[in-house]
């Protein structure tokens, strides 16, 4: 049992642009920005507002999850219109994985360990700095469960060294009646068995061109295995 599943949390979460669900459920998979790059695609397929800040604050080479389903930044997006997914895994799939819990956001976060500043202090409600990093972190046991009892339910970061195998229990979670048609046909001609459900969003509507640009997207991504994206990116648009 992982220190998740021993303070009751049995669910992890992945929030996603609906466009890149052809590319998680054909691979089944969730993969580092670092691991996406090697199998070649372009920086134009990551979010300009923050592709780089991961690896320059230590975190390049993680996946990042969430111990709430309704984290800000998917928030935003929705709030914006623009179409998302979140990926709800059962915890467990933790077990026996090295992980990292940090209590800030990694890729937002002002307060950083560097050029003599010292960053948030460390500590049993923080975490410790490890290697490079800027931002504190929880890596042990001892400093996971701390962590976890210190926030109190707060959300946390869940940082994964990829890949991460998605098990046939995952469920998507979308947003509208119309993006679910769009989920729910990706996952059967891609032949995942996942469960796709309605979330409550209030307010959410897809605006017309974001809607538009990501059926393009889902279609040329289904018609090529080979594809690599066209640079269809929110931040951008």
């Amino acid at each position: 049992m992982n220190t998740l599943l021993a303070n009751g949390i049995d669910l992890v979460f992945h929030v996603a642009p609906l466009h890149y669900l052809p590319f998680i459920a054909r691979s089944r998979l969730l993969k580092s920005k670092a691991t996406l790059r090697v199998e070649g695609f372009s920086e134009s397929h990551f979010r300009s507002k923050s592709k780089h800040l991961d690896s320059q604050r230590g975190f390049g080479d993680y996946i990042h999850l969430s111990t709430i389903g309704h984290p800000p930044i998917l928030e935003a997006k929705l709030a914006a219109g623009f179409p998302h997914v979140c990926l709800s895994i059962q915890a467990g799939i933790l077990n026996g994985t090295e992980f990292d819990l940090c209590r800030y956001n990694v890729a937002m976060s002002r307060q950083l360990r560097r050029n003599d500043k010292p960053g948030f202090a460390e500590g049993p409600a923080n975490g410790r700095y490890y290697d490079d990093q800027q931002i504190p972190i929880a890596r042990t046991d001892l400093e996971q469960q701390q962590l976890i009892q210190a926030r109190n339910g707060e959300m946390l970061e869940v940082l994964v060294k990829p890949p991460l195998a998605l098990p046939e229990n995952t469920r998507v979670s979308v947003f509208s009646s119309e993006d679910r048609e769009k989920a729910v046909s990706v996952l059967e001609q891609l032949g995942a068995e996942w469960t796709v459900s309605l979330a409550n969003a209030p307010g959410y509507q897809a605006r017309d061109h974001y809607s538009s640009a990501c059926d393009q997207f889902i279609d040329m991504c289904l018609d090529d295995d080979s594809w690599k994206g066209n640079g269809l990116e929110f931040d951008r648009i």
